[in-house]
């Protein structure tokens, strides 16, 4: 059994309490294999919100990043994507959230999208590579006090894919933090090019307490937002469980919890008002806060919890080597029940109180 750390100082430290509830922007878009677990990770995060005193607004709607929009942003999380999930003006944005003070938090295929993009490389970690078939595995934590892994048992088994990287997440500052018994699965899955070595232990979830993704900050930007990365996630029934959920909003809470955004008072992008006083129009056009546009491929969900409305569209429906099976096919949605809202700035098309069902 791998030892257990408890030497991360910046995990230990004590979270510092938002002082309006922070906004996070759940991004889905898939442009290749689509994962059949994704309107389930979005009916588990919507249950869940209130629980852990944050607002998500879901979108597959690339056009949302945009410097205006993401703005009124604390935070991006990165669900099951593939591909080019984003054109060269929406990496651009997502750049400069980073450099405002933006916080990433990306879970299973978050790592395999953007391959181009380097900076996103720097916010996820590290570059998805294969993984061998879905079976069951053991995945082993090292680090007890970190949030994220704090009540996650130390040998944790259940089914799940074991993902293997193009690169080692600790060349990007990453504290990894938990890894997998290699004895434990079957790895017949193969590389899909000559990549160097992901490192030892065998990575599986890490955070980054302050990534290059962010470098440089824009002025009047005090610190970098951070982030957080797991490879677990590819089943419903993962989702569904609730170590799993505390796992990925633990992650999260503590990414923000580097109070770098207006959720806290600070930064040029989140949910309040910002102590600095910065006045890029490139980076905080609006002062309102309460961006998180709704629209084409978008559903609000409040603190408290309750869906309020979704869309879950896909595009394409190849299945590249980076998952199993799954739904790619045009129009795949799912059906909530719940009130819808319109949020922010930039809403496209019209919104309706009521029961929504998304096709």
């Amino acid at each position: 059994m791998m030892s257990i750390s408890t030497t991360t100082v910046s995990a230990q430290q004590a979270q510092p309490q938002p002082q309006s509830t922070p906004r996070v922007l759940v991004y889905t878009a898939t442009a290749g294999f689509r994962h059949d677990s994704i309107p389930t990770a979005i009916q588990v995060l919507g249950n869940i919100a209130g629980q852990y005193g944050v607002e998500f607004v879901f979108s597959e709607d690339r056009s949302l990043f945009t410097n205006e929009t993401l703005s009124g942003f604390d935070g991006v999380m990165f669900v099951s994507n593939s591909d080019e999930v984003l054109d060269a003006p929406g990496q651009a944005a997502l750049q400069t959230f980073f450099q405002s003070g933006g916080v990433y938090t990306g879970v299973h295929a978050a790592s395999a999208c953007l391959f181009q993009d380097n900076n996103y490389l720097q916010a996820v970690g590290a570059y998805f590579d294969y993984h061998p078939q879905l079976q069951q595995a053991t995945f082993e934590r090292l680090n007890s006090t970190f949030p994220a892994t704090a009540n996650v048992p130390d040998r944790w088994t259940f089914v799940e894919e074991v993902y293997h990287f193009r690169s080692d997440p600790r060349s990007e500052g990453a504290v990894v933090i938990m890894t997998v018994d290699e004895s434990s699965y079957n790895n017949d899955g193969t590389s899909t090019g000559n990549y160097p070595p992901e490192g030892s232990p065998h990575p599986i979830a890490w955070y980054i307490d302050s990534p290059n993704s962010a470098q440089p900050l824009l002025d009047s930007v005090t610190k970098a937002g951070r982030s957080f990365y797991t490879s677990l996630g590819h089943t419903n029934e993962t989702w569904q469980n609730s170590t799993f959920q505390g796992h990925v909003m633990e992650g999260l809470l503590w990414a923000l919890g580097g109070a770098s955004t207006r959720a806290y008072g600070v930064g040029l992008v989140g949910n309040g008002t910002a102590s600095a006083s910065a006045t890029s129009t490139s980076s905080s056009p609006s002062s309102t806060a309460s961006a998180g546009a709704t629209g084409s491929g978008t559903a609000a969900v409040s603190s408290t919890g309750g869906v309020t409305g979704a869309s879950a569209s896909a595009s394409g429906s190849s299945a590249p080597a980076s998952s199993q099976s799954g739904s790619g096919a045009p129009g795949y949605g799912q059906l909530v029940f719940g009130k819808m809202a319109a949020v922010g700035l930039g809403m496209v098309g019209a919104v309706v109180l009521g029961t929504g069902m998304v096709l």
